[in-house]
This record gives C-alpha cells, structure tokens and sequence, in this order.
C-alpha cells in the first residue's frame, strides 16, 4: 500500500495559529447548527399543532 502524505497535517503543521483558527471555526459552527437545529424542530412542532 502506497504511503501518501497528508496534505492537512503539513499545512497545519507549519504554523500552530491555524491549528487554533480551525478549532475556533469548528466550535462556531457547531454552536450555531446545534440552535438552528433546535429552532427548527420548534418551528415544525408549532406548524404541526397549528399555532403557527
């Protein structure tokens, strides 16, 4: 089996910032679809019973 280089780990790897900027990005992003979520399940729930 070939061994290839991991392109990601090299970029990373060149400057640890980036490494902390990715991680500040991925935590936004899994914050605001965790409310998104629950937004829209309380959006249909309302549709659903017809308050809406």
């Amino acid at each position: 089996m070939p061994n290839y280089e991991d392109p990601l780990k090299d970029y990373l790897d060149k400057d640890p910032e980036r490494r902390v900027k990715l991680f500040y990005i991925y935590t936004r992003i899994m914050i605001i679809s965790t409310f998104l979520i629950a937004f829209g399940v309380i959006m249909f729930i309302l549709l659903e019973f017809g308050i809406i």
